[in-house]
């Protein structure tokens, strides 16, 4: 099993044959590519994967995150993100497989709906479609809580490393 950690949360990938820390400014040197977190690949797909954490026990600023999401703002970030790994892993050869983009948001006070909405506007900043294209961008785009990561991933694949071991 694959463990990756991200600031204060620990992320598993049971079935994973690989998990790309793909924010990595030594692999990237001087670029300006924006850059998802992670890439998870399975036989079959791979996973980019965004983590968003201002319920980190040590976040700071959290009322600017809170106005980037209100606004907007961190909607075009991730969807930057999306496109310049996507750009990246294809000028790599690396585009065979359908891709799923997954944004773990860790907010307890932000309530479903609100989520949708977000990832709603996500798909259509991407865009995850366009009538021009042979095949979508992405087989799937889901913004995700910590509670909803678990009931798709399953209880044991987070946990918060300050709350200690999973239960």
């Amino acid at each position: 099993m694959i463990k990756v950690q991200e600031l204060d949360l620990e992320i598993a990938f049971p079935e994973a044959k690989a998990v790309i820390h793909f924010d990595d400014s030594d692999y990237h040197v001087n670029s300006t590519i924006q850059r998802v977190d992670f890439i998870a690949e399975y036989d079959d797909r791979h996973v980019f994967i965004e983590i968003k954490d201002p319920d980190n026990p040590v976040a700071q600023n959290v009322p600017a995150f809170e106005g980037k999401l209100n606004s907007g703002k961190l909607v075009q970030s991730l969807s930057g993100k999306f496109r310049d790994t996507l750009f990246f892993r294809s000028i790599q050869g690396k585009h065979d497989l359908s891709v799923v983009y997954v944004v773990l948001l860790s907010m307890q006070k932000l309530d479903a709906a609100l989520l949708l909405t977000k990832q709603d506007e996500l798909k259509r900043s991407i865009p995850v479609r366009h009538t021009d294209w042979a095949r979508d961008c992405a087989a799937s785009c889901i913004i995700l809580n910590v509670e909803q990561w678990k009931k798709r991933f399953g209880d044991q694949s987070i946990r918060r490393i300050s709350e200690g071991a999973a239960a």
